[in-house]
């Protein structure tokens, strides 16, 4: 026997005021007084009520779980009329105060737990808005804040709180509030020696119970074979046959009766070994298949659904029964729902059939199982899962893959997301990065699936990407430089003097982010990892059209875009300017452009010459028919000419020069 087990000082203090209550008339309690089928099937019988919820209660007293009751409710049931007789675990209260008071100060409430335990639940509701809860220093990470206030399901393991304050305290300042039950903490670490001095562990318990999971878990993780069990008659000879010592621990819910009809069924079979002729003929006898045991799973067929459960035939010249309860892990869901006749589910046996009742099956329990099964695996070989998001809590996403998945936000997209809200709903595709079965916990990436993607599309780019080819793709980004192009798998880079055969302020002028466009590859350098593109290369070049459009001697409309010394630059259309020589702005002697037209003014000029092959037009004011009347400006300091090329400057007289050179005679 384990040196602490059974009843604590709460549950004997709860199950103490509910036979006083009953004794004195109507007694309710909202939800099971405590995790134990058993003793809350004895004081059913008793007298007590169970109530769904408040409006279910016609009166007399009500009982305050040992899990605890929300603040509102409390004062809903007050505003009733109701007797209170407040069953709630001393431990449990002192976590409701203290998340109270700690949200008075204005500490962020950090819960140490299982989220979907009514504890917790209940702690939470007295912490009000600043309640999270966490089930590991993972989960931790995610929360924001500069003061946190750290509280523990009672039930909780010592180890995982100090990891979650450790994770906290590098964020701000932390302050503890130790709520672990010592009864608790006493049981945990009675259970530890116990597995060191047996091989089989039998824990006693009810299965829907926080702390005798718990202890179940660890004697597992202490490589006891450990069978949870909530009744003596659960017992399989096969499970002690050969063992010279057994070891018995309970957990802080379990009454002495249950325990002493454990050891009694134990003490049982000790007396009464199997003959070994009748081992023997056991074993002649015995058929190819053996019939399943209390923890096998088994493929079962659906016969009938009813509001109570469902009956199924798992073979074996056997049916069994699935409750409500056993159908799903969740308390609403209508048991037509979840299965119909004919339907193949998994099932485990949590009590074989008798002469009082049939199998006793769980199609929730066998899920649980098979899901750690299906992740471990998936974990192992790499593969990828997919799971809807069911809520978006502090820190990341929760995920359902047959158990409660955790996706931490740094893992749900490549770069950072500010909101996470949009997920839910959505059914993602995962990898399973982290699974503890002991914590309950199972870590999932989103990340590490789009990264492996974008690594497979990048090669694959890298292979098909050409210097030449003209490709779609689109717009990522921009910036006063250029604008990065998603080619599918890599991004190039179209620099700004390549996106218009014009000039181009700023890139925003022509593009878009989201803007899908053709490019072509001008440079591949892969070593490097550079791809260079071009836009302009993929339109029309306007040069190629100018000796039509614009002929020697034509009359033509522009804006001058630009002044340099020896000229203006005139802008006939997006990407054609032409030069007027500073001799040809006027028929007066001028010493700067300026003193004719400046950026801006539009003005007519004649075509003197056009050379597409240079990408030069030769301009001329003064010859042009029509001429703008020059508008009185105020005196201007000179302006520095923009940047221009040594042919802008000297090109046109070095043309007129060599025109004008004759051939020397023989």
């Amino acid at each position: 026997m384990a040196d602490h087990l059974g009843l604590c000082y709460g549950v004997r203090r709860a199950l103490e005021m509910a036979e006083k209550s009953i004794d004195q008339g109507d007694t309710y309690s909202l939800g099971d007084l405590i995790h134990s089928p058993q003793e809350m099937s004895r004081l059913e019988r008793a007298g007590l009520h169970t109530a769904e919820a408040l409006a279910d209660v016609q009166g007399g007293t009500l009982l305050l779980r040992t899990h605890g009751t929300p603040p509102e409710m409390i004062e809903a049931a007050k505003q009733r009329g109701l007797k209170i007789a407040d069953a709630t675990c001393p431990h449990v209260r002192a976590a409701q105060k203290a998340a109270a008071a700690l949200t008075r100060d204005g500490y962020v409430v950090v819960i140490v737990g299982d989220p979907d335990h009514p504890e917790v639940q209940s702690v939470v509701r007295w912490a009000g808005c600043s309640g999270s809860v966490v089930r590991s220093a993972e989960e931790a990470s995610g929360l924001a804040g500069e003061k946190f206030g750290v509280i523990s399901q009672t039930t909780e393991q010592d180890a995982v709180v100090d990891e979650v304050i450790k994770e906290l305290r590098a964020k701000g300042v932390v302050k503890v509030v130790r709520t672990v039950c010592q009864a608790t903490s006493e049981r945990q670490a009675a259970v530890r020696d116990l597995a060191k001095k047996v091989r089989t562990i039998i824990v006693v318990g009810g299965r829907n119970s926080a702390n005798t999971r718990q202890l179940a878990r660890i004697a597992e993780r202490e490589g006891a074979i450990t069978y949870l069990i909530e009744e003596g008659r659960e017992i399989q000879r096969s499970w002690v046959s050969g063992e010279t010592e057994v070891g018995v621990a309970a957990g802080a819910s379990t009454p002495d009766w249950i325990i002493k009809e454990v050891v009694d069924v134990l003490e049982e079979m000790e007396k009464q070994p199997v003959p070994e002729e009748s081992q023997a003929q056991a074993t002649e006898e015995k058929p190819s298949v053996e019939a399943p045991k209390v923890g096998d799973i088994v493929e079962a067929t659906v016969v009938s659904v009813d509001d109570n459960g469902a009956m199924v035939d798992i073979g074996f010249k056997a049916e069994g029964v699935v409750e409500r309860k056993e159908l799903s892990k969740k308390p609403d869901a209508v048991p037509s729902e979840v299965c119909k006749p004919g339907d193949k589910i998994h099932v485990m046996v949590l009590a074989v059939e008798t002469d009082e009742s049939p199998v006793k099956l769980s199609k929730r329990r066998a899920d649980d199982v098979l899901a750690w099964n299906s992740l471990r695996e998936a974990m192992g070989s790499g593969a990828t899962v997919e799971a809807p998001v069911t809520q978006q809590v502090k820190g990341g996403l929760v995920v359902d893959v047959g158990l409660r998945g955790f996706v931490p936000a740094s893992q749900v997209e490549r770069g950072f997301v500010s909101d996470l809200a949009h997920y839910v709903g959505q059914t993602l595709t995962f990898k399973v990065i982290e699974i503890d079965k002991s914590k309950n916990r199972v870590i999932l990436s989103r990340r590490a699936v789009l990264e492996e993607e974008a690594e497979k599309m990048r090669k694959d780019a890298w292979e098909r990407i050409h210097e030449g080819d003209v490709l779609k793709g689109t717009v990522k980004s921009l910036t006063d430089f250029g604008a990065f192009v998603d080619l599918g798998g890599v991004d190039g880079l179209l620099h700004v003097s390549e996106m218009s055969w014009g000039r181009v302020t700023h890139p925003s002028d022509v593009l878009a982010a989201g803007q899908e466009i053709d490019v072509k590859v001008l440079r591949v350098d892969q070593e490097r990892g550079r791809i260079s593109l071009g836009y302009k290369q993929v339109l029309p070049d306007p040069w190629s059209a100018t000796a039509t459009k614009y002929p020697e001697g034509a009359i033509v409309k522009g804006k001058v875009t630009r002044i340099a010394p020896f000229g203006a630059f005139v802008e006939l259309e997006s990407g054609v300017e032409g030069l007027v020589h500073i001799s040809e702005l006027s028929s007066k002697r001028i010493t700067r452009p300026d003193e004719v037209v400046n950026p801006g003014d539009e003005v007519t000029a004649k075509v003197l010459r056009v050379r597409p092959q240079d990408r030069r037009i030769s301009l001329s004011l003064k010859e042009a028919d029509i001429r703008p009347a020059k508008p009185e400006r105020a005196e201007k300091a000179p302006q520095p000419p923009d940047r221009v090329t040594l042919g802008d400057v000297i090109g046109e007289k070095l043309q007129e020069a060599k025109e004008n050179i004759k051939p020397e005679k023989e």
